[in-house]
C-alpha cells in the first residue's frame, strides 16, 4: 500500500510542473503593417483541464471568453469561436511560439510571462452623475435569429425623443467601440443624451453578449443588425418613432445608408468616415497614405501600389469570392509568393466579409437614401481620405441632384476624429482626446435641427 501511494505522489508531482509551464499571463504582438497589435491571453488551471480570457488592451477589449482551452505535451490550442479566431502554439523554454488566426488571416504571435494591464481612463469618458437613464437591453435580428445586447440612454425629461442609432467600424467591437482604451461611442451617446437626443449603441455580434454568425457575415449582414437596432427603438414608448436616425463610423457609414434604403421611416443618417466609394479605392488611397507619412519614398510606394493592384484587378474582375481564390492561387506563385504567404494573401482578399468589402459600391444606397445626411470626414483621415470621399460625395450630389446631403471636411481631425499631427493611426493611442468637441456639437445641432422641423 505504501509503494502505491508513494507512485500516485510521483505522478501528481510528476504532472504540476506541465500546468505550472503554461499557466499564469502571456502577452506577444501581431504585426499588422500599420502598426502593431499586443494580445494577452490570461491562462487558468481549472478542475478538469485549463481556462482562459484574451486581452487586447489597445482596442479596450479585456476577458473576452475563450471557449476551448487545451495544452498537452508542449502544444497549446485556443478557440474563440465568437470572433472566429484561434490560437497555436508550442512552449519553447520561457516562449510559446505560434499563430493567431483570424477569419481566414494568419499572423505569427509569439508570447512570453508579462502582467495584466489595467484599463485606462481616458479625460472624456463620462463620468457620474449621469442626469440621463442607463438601460441595458436586449432585441433580436429576425432576419437571422441573432440577439444582440447594447446600452439605451434616455432623456429623463418626460415625453417622447429623437434618438439615434450608433453603429461601428469594422471588425468587432463592444458598444463603446473600444479601441485603444478611447471609447467614443460611450462619449457621443453621453453627449446626446445630455442634450435631449437617446442613444442606443449595441455589442457586435460576437462580442459581449451578442449572438450571430461573423466568419462569414459581410457589411450586408451586420446591416440587418442595425435595423434590428432601429425597429427596437420604434417599439419604445419614450422614442419619437418618426425621428430616429443612424450614426455610423467607418464600416457603419456604408451600413446606415444599406438600412435607410430598405427602410424609408429613417428619419436622418450621419456618417463619421464613412466609403463614398468601394474597398478597393478605398484601400488604394488608404495604403499609399500610411506609407508615406510612415516616411516611404514615393518610389517604394509605388512599387507597393503596383502589386496590390495586380491583386485588386484579380478581385475586381471576378464574379464570385470562389473564383478570385481560384484565379489568385494560379498567380501567386507565379509571382514570386511561397506555400505561406499564398495562403495567407488568399485567405485575406478572399474571404467573406473583405471580398463583399472590396466589391461593394456604396453610391447606389446613397442616391436612393431621401432622408438628411451629415457627412463628416477628417483632413487627416489616412484610412478614409478626405480627398477622396468628399470629392465622391459631391460627385454624387451633382449628378443625381442630391440635396438632402450636407458634407463638411473637420480640420486637424484623423479617422477617430481626433486633432493630431500627422493622422497615422500609430498615433490613435497616444492622443488623450476621444473625440473632437466640434464633431459632437455638429451631430447635436444637427439631429436638433431634423426633429424640430
Amino acid at each position: 500500500m505504501k509503494t502505491k501511494i508513494n507512485l500516485i505522489l510521483l505522478l501528481l508531482i510528476a504532472t504540476l510542473p506541465s500546468f505550472a509551464q503554461v499557466e499564469g499571463y502571456w502577452k506577444g504582438q501581431i504585426d499588422l503593417g500599420v502598426q502593431k497589435l499586443e494580445m494577452a491571453f490570461d491562462i487558468k488551471v481549472v478542475e478538469g483541464g485549463f481556462a482562459a480570457t484574451l486581452d487586447v488592451p489597445t482596442q479596450g477589449a479585456f476577458d473576452v471568453p475563450v471557449d476551448q482551452t487545451t495544452f498537452y505535451q508542449g502544444q497549446l490550442d485556443l478557440k474563440m469561436s465568437a470572433m472566429s479566431a484561434s490560437y497555436s502554439g508550442r512552449l519553447n523554454g520561457l516562449t510559446i511560439e505560434g499563430q493567431f488566426t483570424q477569419r481566414g488571416m494568419s499572423f505569427p504571435l509569439n508570447l512570453t510571462r508579462g502582467e495584466k494591464e489595467t484599463k485606462i481612463t481616458r479625460p472624456q469618458d463620462p463620468q457620474p452623475p449621469f442626469n440621463y437613464r442607463v438601460e441595458d437591453v436586449t432585441f433580436v435580428n429576425p432576419k437571422e435569429g441573432n440577439t444582440l445586447t447594447g446600452t439605451l440612454t434616455l432623456p429623463k425629461k418626460s415625453g417622447k425623443h429623437p434618438a439615434v442609432v450608433l453603429v461601428s467600424g469594422s471588425g468587432q467591437q463592444n458598444r463603446d467601440e473600444e479601441l485603444m482604451n478611447h471609447r467614443p461611442f460611450w462619449v457621443i451617446a453621453d453627449y446626446l443624451t445630455r442634450n435631449g437626443i437617446a442613444v442606443l449603441r449595441y455589442d457586435d455580434r460576437g462580442i459581449g453578449g451578442s449572438t450571430g454568425e461573423v466568419e462569414n457575415a459581410s457589411s450586408l449582414d451586420f446591416s440587418y443588425d442595425a435595423e434590428a437596432a432601429f425597429d427596437y427603438l420604434r417599439n419604445r414608448k419614450e422614442i419619437d418613432a418618426s425621428q430616429i436616425g443612424i450614426l455610423g463610423h467607418s464600416e457603419g457609414g456604408i451600413i446606415n445608408f444599406m438600412v435607410a434604403t430598405r427602410r424609408p421611416e429613417v428619419a436622418f443618417l450621419i456618417s463619421l468616415a464613412g466609403p463614398a466609394v468601394n474597398g478597393i479605392e478605398v484601400l488604394k488611397e488608404q495604403q499609399a497614405a500610411i506609407l508615406r507619412a510612415q516616411g516611404m519614398t514615393e518610389e517604394m510606394i509605388q512599387i507597393s501600389a503596383n502589386a496590390n493592384a495586380q491583386l485588386f484587378d484579380i478581385v475586381e474582375a471576378s464574379s464570385s469570392r470562389e473564383e478570385a481564390d481560384s484565379i489568385l492561387r494560379q498567380h501567386l506563385p507565379a509571382w514570386g509568393f511561397d506555400a505561406e504567404r499564398t495562403e495567407q494573401t488568399v485567405e485575406q482578399l478572399a474571404s467573406p466579409w473583405m471580398y463583399y468589402f472590396l466589391k461593394y459600391d456604396p453610391t447606389e444606397a446613397i442616391v436612393t437614401a431621401t432622408c438628411p445626411a451629415l457627412l463628416l470626414n477628417g483632413s487627416k483621415d489616412l484610412q478614409v481620405l478626405a480627398s477622396q470621399n468628399l470629392t465622391s460625395y459631391e460627385k454624387i450630389i451633382t449628378e443625381h441632384g442630391k440635396t438632402n446631403l450636407t458634407l463638411r471636411e473637420m480640420p486637424d481631425l484623423n479617422h477617430l476624429f481626433q486633432h493630431c499631427e500627422t493622422g497615422s493611426p500609430n498615433e490613435y493611442a497616444t492622443i488623450d482626446e476621444t473625440i473632437s468637441p466640434e464633431v459632437l456639437e455638429l451631430i447635436v445641432e444637427f439631429v436638433k435641427s431634423i426633429s424640430s422641423k
